[in-house]
């Protein structure tokens, strides 16, 4: 674990991505961002996050008492959302123990300390994951407003570049994972496995992702995301879900000769920029101060 860690450390924060493709790294990332940002309740219709990057899908899920587990069930979706997710794990537990060692601090302050440490951490890896998803910087000025159904709407169209399937090595041999099988989700990919190029967006869901296999409550359910993702956007927002993927391919077959980033070619993009910006906001949606927050950008 220790090694991986540092991987994850030394990928995000020596390396310039100007040019780089998205890699099953970022999918974990972004994965984990949007369920920082949002967690959709479909009985009510509404957004049961605070839409800000304050890792509260790990630390305040369930009460705080799932943090080992990685918080909200979702952090264990996909295999890369469950390796980034433990590793952020792994690094609070690593602060929080070495900072209780030292006899100077109490369990809650050794606690948020951490915590603090740890968004941290996460929020560089948002920073490069964002610049490849979206071939712009994250946003220099942060929106106090709350997640709009549209912002939601534009992650859901991104599932276009999710992978049906990875390599991963175990033992001396290559194999190939699908990354939808419920029952191989919380396998923990290593370095080499986590920096594989994904394929870029295309305008169409991998196959996998159109038979998705799911726990349930009276056992295994089968879902179509492209229809259930279809079904939110047109359903919660005036997009049109096919015109969605098609921008999203239109842009995938330029995006190598030009300089356009998806925020500035597709109709849509604004939104994700939006999206991001309010998660950086030190200021909750209802006014109140959000501690855990990285603080040094001015919130609007």
């Amino acid at each position: 674990m220790k090694k991986k860690l540092a991987f994850l450390a030394t990928f995000f924060c020596s390396t310039s991505f100007a040019q780089e493709p998205i890699r099953v790294l970022d999918i974990g990332v972004m994965g984990l961002a949007s369920h920082d940002l949002f967690q959709w309740n479909g009985r009510t219709k509404t957004n049961e996050e605070n839409g800000r990057f304050d890792l509260s899908t790990i630390f305040d899920y369930g009460n705080g008492e799932r943090i080992r587990q990685g918080g909200n069930s979702k952090n264990s979706s996909n295999a890369a959302v469950f390796t980034v997710t433990q590793s952020l794990v792994s690094f609070y537990y690593g602060q929080k123990t070495s900072l209780l060692m030292s006899r100077r601090f109490t369990e809650e302050q050794a606690h948020e300390i951490a915590r603090k440490a740890t968004v941290t951490f996460f929020i560089s890896m948002v920073k490069e994951s964002y610049q490849r998803f979206s071939g712009k910087s994250l946003p220099e000025v942060a929106n106090s407003g709350s997640v709009s159904d549209e912002e939601q709407a534009v992650m859901r169209a991104l599932h276009d570049i999710l992978p049906g399937k990875i390599t991963v090595n175990r033992g001396l041999a290559s194999q190939t994972f699908e990354v939808t099988d419920y029952k191989t989700a919380m396998t923990f990919l290593s370095p080499t496995e986590l920096n594989q190029e994904v394929k870029f967006f295309d305008g169409k869901y991998d196959v996998e992702y159109l038979n998705v296999t799911v726990p349930g409550p009276r056992g295994p359910i089968t879902i179509n995301l492209q229809e259930a993702d279809q079904q939110f956007v047109e359903g919660q927002t005036g997009f049109n879900f096919s015109i969605m993927l098609g921008e999203l391919g239109r842009y995938g077959n330029q995006t190598r000769q030009s300089t356009q980033s998806l925020v500035e070619f597709t109709s849509f993009g604004y939104h994700l920029e939006n999206l991001f910006s309010k998660g950086l906001c030190k200021q909750n949606p209802d006014g109140t101060e959000n501690k855990w927050v990285v603080p040094g950008i001015a919130c609007e």
